[in-house]
């Protein structure tokens, strides 16, 4: 992505109506000039639960737990094709390697709580049988020199009338779970999350005010 595009893909995202001017000038051939300075929201309003930027309201969630268990690749087929009820949908995906020492730990401590889900009991099910399964799996492939992600989700849906913004609302939580991905709204940060999902390059543990001990923890 060029810089121009990266300034479009952003001033798209907070004033939806201009993608028609841009687009307009692409098919026209005129050249469209933006500089970063001018792509950002003239105005914006954040809520508890919604997003308001110059003509458009948005709501953003976070993904609290990812698909367990066996995946095909159309698992998130749903959640990403379009829906009549949203105006403009992005759905991004963050990735953050792990440091070699504490993929160790972590791969270590995820075998550890594994095996106590299985021993525990007298009959451990089989959500517990196939997390133990994974534990062991992921062990060996970090032993045999494979790294670790920390990755996560957030998801944005746009409407250009605030009345309308409840039902795409309902059509992310309903795809959300065809797609059998736990997504929590962005209570009290969802500009943040907003700004989080635009491809800006924000790496948000950097601004969290949390202690690294406990953002380690965590």
């Amino acid at each position: 992505m060029s810089a121009q595009e990266l300034c479009e893909v952003v001033r798209i995202a907070y004033d939806p109506p201009a993608a028609l001017i841009i687009d307009e000038a692409h098919a026209a051939g005129s050249p469209v000039s933006l500089a970063w300075d001018e792509v950002g929201p003239t105005a914006t309003q954040a809520s508890w639960d919604d997003y308001r930027h110059d003509s458009a309201f948005s709501a953003s969630w976070t993904m609290t737990g990812a698909p367990r268990g066996s995946v095909n690749s159309s698992v998130l087929s749903r959640l990403l094709a379009p829906h009549g009820d949203i105006d403009r949908k992005r759905i991004s995906l963050l990735y953050r390697p792990m440091d070699s020492a504490r993929a160790a730990a972590v791969v270590e401590r995820d075998q550890n709580n594994a095996n106590v889900r299985i021993t525990s009991g007298t009959r451990p099910s089989a959500r517990a049988l196939v997390d133990a399964r994974s534990a062991v799996q992921t062990a060996q492939e970090e032993a045999q020199g494979a790294g670790l992600v920390n990755f996560g989700m957030v998801v944005t849906a746009t409407v250009t009338d605030q009345e309308r913004l409840p039902d795409a609302v309902a059509a992310i939580e309903q795809t959300s779970g065809t797609a059998r991905v736990l997504l929590r709204r962005a209570y009290g940060a969802q500009d943040t999350a907003f700004a989080a999902s635009l491809p800006l390059g924000l790496v948000l543990p950097k601004h969290s005010m949390l202690p690294s001990e406990i953002k380690d923890a965590l």
